[in-house]
């Protein structure tokens, strides 16, 4: 909701820097600069335009720091957008004042494949890994390069080796599950996800990420599996999924819908893989929570979202409609 919130804040300030007939103000284009980068947003046509057409304005109105950044930045938009005089220009000053730093390594790497020059930029690679074998940022191109090819193996590859020296960049251990999702090697996602739990045992996220993984691992084992190696990816799953419904007071739907799911599927299991009790009674009280949000906010959708719960065998008791999860 704050990313929603501060993305039309870069909205409104760009239609304060569109307006016509007055000169681009210098607060509201550093403003709009900042939000762009804090975003991780590529709006490089804006960038470009009123970044690059407004230097010397910025230069008189930043601190050092943060005119390297904007320099940066405007650089790499205008990689983008083919306006290499500019980005030649920012790139060449850049490298004058940090010569042999990871920023300069990125952006002559990003300018070597805006050109398409792949012998050339392929042994500016080799050069700086020569006297750095761990140059970070020269690693993380090179995965860059990897998956605009689409050799989705060889990026794997690359960044497995990355997080085996960086083992604390977070990113990256996004990105390389994501990578073995994409694969469709699921053992070795969930690991990602393991790791990235460690890391920050309170981002939801990551609980609802390794709890999709798991439910997906338990169905890929359905059909050459016994049932209790099948039913304990489910309770995984189960146990996350019901953690992220803890952890956001019952707010994440994502959760809700996977807690209703894995025990849906351990419900299918005979003997001693069922479910317990009490983890029935936690996914009904989830498919009321679902229930009764979507009657708050949706109420269109609720006979969808009840044909749904059926499909689930998770039907609602008497005398407990209206309990949920908060």
């Amino acid at each position: 909701m704050a990313d929603k919130n501060r993305r039309k804040e870069v909205e409104a300030l760009l239609e304060v820097l569109r307006q016509p007939g007055h000169s681009v103000p210098v607060q509201e284009l550093t403003e709009y600069l900042r939000l762009v980068r804090d975003l991780h947003m590529r709006d490089s046509e804006n960038v470009t335009t009123y970044g690059g057409q407004n230097l010397q304005k910025l230069a008189a109105a930043l601190t050092e720091e943060e005119l390297w950044l904007v320099y940066e930045q405007v650089a790499i938009a205008a990689l983008d957008t083919r306006a290499m005089e500019l980005a030649i220009s920012l790139i060449q000053k850049i490298r004058k004042k940090f010569p042999s730093s990871s920023r300069t390594y990125r952006l002559t790497s990003l300018y070597l494949e805006a050109c398409g020059d792949n012998a050339k930029l392929l042994e500016f690679h080799k050069q700086i890994l020569e006297d750095d074998e761990n140059n970070e940022a020269i690693l993380k191109r090179q995965v860059v390069l990897e998956k605009s090819k689409g050799n989705l193996s060889g990026a794997i590859e690359l960044l497995r080796r990355y997080v085996d020296i960086y083992m604390l960049d977070r990113e990256a251990w996004e990105e390389l599950g994501e990578l073995y999702l994409e694969a469709s090697l699921y053992q070795q996602a969930a690991h990602c996800y393991e790791e990235l739990l460690l890391h920050v045992p309170s981002n939801i996220a990551y609980y609802v990420q390794y709890a999709d993984v798991m439910y997906t691992i338990g169905g890929t084992h359905a059909a050459n599996h016994r049932a209790d190696v099948i039913a304990s990816d489910y309770r995984t799953a189960q146990s996350y999924y019901a953690a992220a419904v803890r952890m956001s007071e019952g707010h994440n739907t994502r959760a809700l819908y996977g807690l209703c799911a894995a025990t849906s599927q351990l419900s299918g299991l005979k003997g001693r893989n069922a479910q317990m009790p009490d983890s029935a009674n936690v996914a009904n009280l989830a498919a009321q929570t679902l229930i009764r949000r979507y009657s708050e906010e949706c109420d269109g959708l609720v006979p969808y979202v009840k044909d749904l719960i059926r499909t689930h065998n998770l039907m609602l008791k008497s005398g407990n409609q209206n309990q949920s999860l908060k």
